[in-house]
């Protein structure tokens, strides 16, 4: 072997290596670690009736609100025509197919990206509104018939750890 081949071998090995330690942060952020728990505790306890927060989870905005007594009573009476009532057509887990579309009927979680295309509705005193296309929805996150967006909000998984305190988890195939 001659010293030019040797050179040559030799910075071929130092660029392999450079390539290596380049890529593997991008490699890392792109394979997800399966030993991670991608949960997140929210403490409810702090919200009065009436009020919400709006918390960031897994690149997604999502509302949570402590509903008052009258807002309660009107999710389940009929006073404006919903497209989806009971909810058949929406992405949620099992447990939301109800009136309140949530665990307990004080409390709700739903994703804040409209259904129609995906802007950020904003929380109202009957329920939230699509600023983009003007969408209505009720406080359980069922579209008003006549709106712009085809389904319902959004609901996550999640399960309450203690009285107060809920995870959110991410959806299973099997969840849907």
């Amino acid at each position: 072997m001659n010293r030019r081949t040797l050179l040559t071998r030799i910075v071929q090995g130092f660029s392999i290596t450079g390539l290596g330690f380049v890529t593997y942060p991008f490699l890392k952020a792109w394979v997800p670690s399966f030993g991670q728990d991608l949960g997140l505790e929210i403490d409810v306890s702090e919200l009065a009736p009436g009020e919400s927060k709006i918390v960031h989870w897994l690149g997604r905005n999502l509302h949570v609100i402590r509903r008052t007594n009258e807002t309660i009573a009107s999710l389940t009476s009929a006073e404006q025509p919903l497209k989806d009532p009971e909810s058949l057509e929406s992405a949620q887990p099992i447990f939301a197919t109800n009136a309140y579309r949530s665990l307990r009927a004080d409390i709700f979680v739903g994703f804040s990206n409209c259904t129609h295309l995906g802007c950020d509705v904003v929380k109202q005193d009957k329920g939230f509104k699509c600023p983009c296309h003007q969408s209505d929805y009720d406080a359980a996150g069922r579209v008003v018939e006549g709106a712009a967006a085809p389904l319902n909000l959004e609901v996550p998984n999640y399960r309450y750890i203690s009285g107060n305190l809920l995870k959110l988890e991410p959806s299973d195939a099997s969840d849907a």
